[in-house]
């Protein structure tokens, strides 16, 4: 389990330094956790732009630093492609 989470953590790190690299603007990144935040807890209002609105701004007035956004985003990504992979396909007969 640990060799597991250690990979997991190279993974995340290696997708946050190829994000950091991109330097979107500290706003960009706000959006881009919002839009990955309300994915991941299942918000049925996550397609909404006013919902979205709303968490990228209490995002942006937490002042979580830079690097913290795209750690955070670089996770999430990473958690929602192994949920993603994880579904049970669907099977035609």
């Amino acid at each position: 389990m640990n060799e597991m989470n250690e990979n997991l953590q190279h993974q995340i790190g290696v997708a946050a330094y190829y994000l950091s690299q991109k330097n979107y603007t500290y706003d960009t990144l706000c959006w881009m956790l919002a839009e990955r935040q309300l994915v991941a807890q299942r918000d049925p209002r996550y397609a909404h732009r006013d919902r979205i609105r709303e968490k990228a701004a209490e995002i942006y007035f937490y002042s979580t630093p830079y690097d913290i956004l795209v750690w955070l985003i670089a996770e999430l990504d990473i958690k929602l492609n192994i949920q993603k992979s994880r579904k049970p396909r669907d099977r035609i007969i």
